[in-house]
């Protein structure tokens, strides 16, 4: 579902490149920064005149698996150089690489390299960009209960890069300038545009829905309870103070039922990764 688009940059973490634009020219044209040619100065152009001030390189109608990689990889950079800083501690970084690449394993997931990497911030909260991405940052790992919450919600992450919202997102961002959804656009620039869409507007209700439906397949099928995903959701709602997490999300009463009437609760339900001691031991640097 489309909403307005916010013409003022705004501080923190709005969420990731999983969002709708309208359909139409935007009114108020988001502000982008970048470097001048020679020196240290710095211009503001409006999102229509970088696109039309740049060397076009990339079919935005039919972005490639390898071009959105890329994509992903530049948007990275840029994430860990100018938002967040990687959380320094192996055995987390790699405790969570492993919960993910198990995730994506059991799915059935894009042929692309999935990348998941916790980055060191108290907000709680996770976002994925483009070409298998994935970040969750330290604030919302100390937050979960045991290993399924934490795998539901880079499910849900996974599932929006197998659904390619990101790309979609900028397309729309395209033909809502009024350029031909044909048009060639600069690797770097389109991976600029990325970076700022995915830290300045809300996700799309649409989106996170489906990323819901499709994450709870990819949970299940990885052997976790399906209902970790509600109870975390549950428990963040009821946390003091509004997490990251569901102020970028939709997160009404009629999201939670609509996740809990994909499943079925029983007794021969799954149990893997419901042990708060071996989760505590995992994140022990955390603590």
């Amino acid at each position: 579902m489309a909403g307005p688009i916010r013409s003022e940059l705004i501080g923190g973490l709005a969420g990731a490149l999983m969002l709708g634009l309208p359909g139409t020219a935007i009114a108020n044209p988001i502000p982008i920064q970048t470097q001048a040619v020679q020196g240290t100065a710095q211009i503001r152009l409006s999102l229509g005149e970088l696109f039309q001030n740049v060397v076009r390189y990339i079919q935005v109608s039919t972005i490639s698996d390898q071009e959105e990689v890329e994509l992903g990889r530049q948007i990275n950079q840029m994430v860990l150089s100018q938002q967040y800083q990687l959380y320094n501690n192996r055995q987390v970084q790699q405790y969570v690489d492993q919960v993910g690449q198990g995730l994506v394993a059991a799915s059935d997931s894009r042929d692309i390299p999935y990348t998941f990497q916790v980055v060191s911030s108290d907000e709680i909260n996770a976002f994925a960009t483009p070409g298998g991405f994935v970040y969750v940052t330290t604030g919302l790992l100390q937050e979960a209960d045991n290993e399924a919450q934490l795998a539901s919600v880079l499910a849900h992450e996974i599932a929006h890069i197998n659904e390619r919202h990101s790309v979609q997102a900028l397309r729309r961002a395209v033909l809502a300038q009024g350029i031909a959804e044909t048009a060639g656009i600069e690797t770097s620039t389109l991976a600029q545009v990325g970076y700022q869409l995915a830290f300045e507007l809300p996700r799309s209700r649409d989106y996170e829905y489906a990323a819901d439906a499709q994450g709870l397949e990819i949970l299940q099928a990885a052997g976790y309870p399906p209902q970790s995903f509600v109870n975390f959701l549950e428990q963040l709602m009821d946390s003091s103070g509004q997490p990251e997490f569901l102020r970028t999300h939709p997160t009404s009463a009629s999201r939670i039922r609509e996740i809990r009437s994909q499943y079925s609760a029983s007794a021969s339900a799954p149990r893997q990764g419901t042990s708060t001691s071996n989760y505590q031991e995992a994140i022990a640097p955390l603590n």
